[in-house]
Formats: structure tokens, sequence, C-alpha cells
């Protein structure tokens, strides 16, 4: 298998995580004001899993890229966030799954 399907299953999975986190706070949420959050955050994870689909129908260096950079650039964020929180396994987690999500990238750009 070659990087480019690493670095495609990568990022859905990365896209697919981000959007289950969001579905559950939305289901967990009984606070109108947590539940408005969780519909932003749903609005912006479900086109990032719908779009880190494509990579698999359609075969496309740079797409996989735009988009796996993306992710990378999120789980990033995510990873920070963990770590204000001091919840070990929100940086641990998103940490972790950004730099595999990058070295897979650098494995189609190079």
């Amino acid at each position: 298998m070659n990087f480019y399907y690493v670095c495609a299953i990568v990022t859905a999975i990365s896209a697919s995580v981000s959007l289950g986190f969001s579905i559950e706070a939305l289901l967990k949420t009984s606070e109108k004001s947590g539940q408005i959050n969780a519909m932003y955050a749903i609005s912006r994870s479900l086109p990032l899993a719908v779009a880190s689909i494509v990579p698999f129908f359609y075969h496309s260096n740079s797409y996989l890229i735009v988009i796996s950079t993306l992710m990378i650039i999120i789980q990033a964020i995510d990873t920070v966030i963990g770590f204000l929180v001091k919840n070990r396994f929100k940086t641990i987690g998103p940490g972790l799954t950004a730099v595999f999500n990058f070295v897979c990238l650098l494995g189609i750009i190079i």
C-alpha cells in the first residue's frame, strides 16, 4: 500500500473521529448553549469528514495534501486544547494522529 492510501485512511479516520466527538457533544449536552456549540462543531466537521472520503474515489495528490493539511492543523489545535484543559487523552490522541498524518503526508510530497 502506498503513502497516498495510508495518508487518505489516516485523514479519513481523523476527520471521522472529529465528527464523532462533535456528535457525542451534541447528544451528551443538555444545556442550550452547549447544544448550539456542538451543532457549530458538527457543521464544521461534517464537511471535512465528507471531503476526506473523496481521495478514495478521485485520485488527486494535491486534493489529499490540502485535506490532510487541514486535518493536521485541526489535530494540532486539538492537542493544544487538550493540554490546556489538562486532559492526557485529549492531548496525546490528537497529537499522535497529527504526527502520523504529517509523516504520511511527507511520503506523498517527497
